[in-house]
């Protein structure tokens, strides 16, 4: 396995609070020129919400918690409509157990407290995965998928959101 000690001590620490100290762009250059090109593909394949194999087994898990977490959600939103609809999802295979936390989720009443309270779900579920990674492929897969996060709570703004809230409730209920 290879280790990749450069790369991963020249970059900063990244914190889901704070202001992010890189671009995702810049990430993305200095591990193509710091990483062989296999790791470099595999990291390429690591985007929250992609379904596909990256090949590297780490990673799969990690997108596969994200997948079961993702239908999970979807299925107790389906149940909260006031209308029936057959849910048409697959089954999650349940390998995470992660209904205690969907059920926090739903309980939620704003989106914005929602969407924060899953990105910091996700977060720790990275920390807890790559306990044991320091300096490998799978600490750098943690720290992308971190800067991901980080970089998307970066762009969350209250009143934006509360404006788009209204616009779509707005247009779903005219109908």
């Amino acid at each position: 396995m290879k280790n990749y000690y450069y790369t991963l001590a020249a970059l900063e620490t990244i914190r889901l609070e704070e202001k992010i100290p890189i671009s995702e762009d810049y990430f993305l250059q200095f591990a193509k020129d710091t990483i062989d090109a296999k790791g470099y593909q595999i990291l390429l394949k690591c985007r929250w919400g992609l379904t596909e194999p990256t090949g590297f087994s780490f990673a799969d898990r990690v997108l596969a918690w994200e997948k079961e977490l993702r239908l999970e959600l979807a299925k107790a939103r389906i149940l909260k409509l006031p209308f029936d609809i057959p849910p048409d999802l697959p089954d999650p295979d349940g390998k995470f157990n992660l209904l205690e936390q969907v059920r926090a989720v739903i309980a939620l009443d704003s989106p914005l407290d929602a969407e924060l309270y899953l990105d910091q779900l996700r977060w720790s579920f990275l920390v807890e995965t790559g306990a044991r990674h320091y300096f490998d492929l799978e600490a750098l897969v943690v720290y992308y998928l971190k800067l991901q996060l980080a970089l998307r709570r970066n762009k969350l703004q209250e009143e934006l959101g509360r404006d788009s809230f209204k616009k779509e409730y707005a247009a779903v209920a005219d109908r």
